[in-house]
C-alpha cells in the first residue's frame, strides 16, 4: 500500500512537472567573459546616430520602471523594466525582435542598471543584444518622447527675462537722481501768526 502511494506521487510529479521557462546557455565563466566584450558596447554618441537611423534595424529597450519611463524616454523605445525581463510578454517581444533580425540596444538610468539585464539576456542565448555605456542623461534628449518636451511648463527654462527685469529694478544713477530732484516741487514753510490776547468780556 505504501509502495503504491509512493508510485502514485512519482507519477503525479512527472505529469505536473514543468520545464523551466528560461534556460541559460552560458556557463558562469562565459558569462564573466562578457564583461570584457566591448563589441556589444554602444556609446551615447553612437546611440544618437542609431536614433537618427530610420531603417528600423535597432530597437531601444528602456529597463527603468514605468514611472521613470513615463516622465521621458528615447523616441520609440520599448519599456521592459528589470523585474519584467523574463515575463511571458517580454520573452515574446525579444523573440520577435530576434526573428526580424533587429538589434536590441538596452539602456537604463545608469549603465549599471542595464548591465544585469543585458548579461541575463546574453546568458539565455540572445546574441542580438547591445548595451549603452552611459547614463540616460547623456543620451540624445532631442530625440526623446519626454513629458518636459510635450509640456513646456514643466521645463526649467525661465519664462521671465531676468536680465531685463534687473535693469528695470537697478539702483538709480546720480544723473537720474538730479532729474528727479528738478521735477520735485519745493516744500513751502508755514510761519505761525500771533493773535492778540482777548481783553475779556463777552458779546
Amino acid at each position: 500500500m505504501v509502495v503504491a502511494a509512493f508510485v502514485l506521487v512519482i507519477i503525479i510529479g512527472l505529469v505536473t512537472f514543468k520545464k523551466p521557462e528560461v534556460k541559460y546557455v552560458l556557463s558562469p565563466s562565459e558569462s564573466l567573459a562578457l564583461l570584457s566584450d566591448t563589441a556589444s558596447d554602444v556609446t551615447p554618441e553612437q546611440a544618437a546616430v542609431l536614433l537618427g537611423d530610420s531603417s528600423g534595424k535597432v530597437v531601444f529597450v528602456d529597463v527603468r520602471n514605468s514611472v521613470a519611463f513615463g516622465k521621458g524616454h528615447l523616441k520609440n523605445a520599448v519599456n521592459i523594466p528589470v523585474r519584467e525581463l523574463f515575463s511571458k510578454k517580454s520573452r515574446t517581444i525579444f523573440r520577435d525582435i530576434a526573428k526580424t533580425g533587429q538589434t536590441v540596444v538596452m539602456y537604463g538610468e545608469t549603465e549599471q542598471q542595464a548591465l544585469g539585464p543585458w548579461i541575463m539576456l546574453r546568458q539565455t542565448g540572445y546574441n542580438n543584444v547591445k548595451l549603452v555605456t552611459g547614463n540616460y542623461s547623456q543620451l540624445n534628449r532631442a530625440n526623446a518622447d519626454s513629458l518636459i518636451n510635450l509640456l513646456p511648463q514643466y521645463s526649467e527654462t525661465p519664462l521671465i527675462d531676468t536680465t531685463a527685469l534687473k535693469s528695470i529694478s537697478s539702483p538709480v544713477t546720480s544723473d537720474a537722481k538730479d532729474t528727479q530732484n528738478i521735477t520735485k516741487t519745493e516744500k513751502k514753510s508755514v510761519t505761525p501768526v500771533k493773535k492778540s490776547a482777548s481783553s475779556g468780556g463777552g458779546c
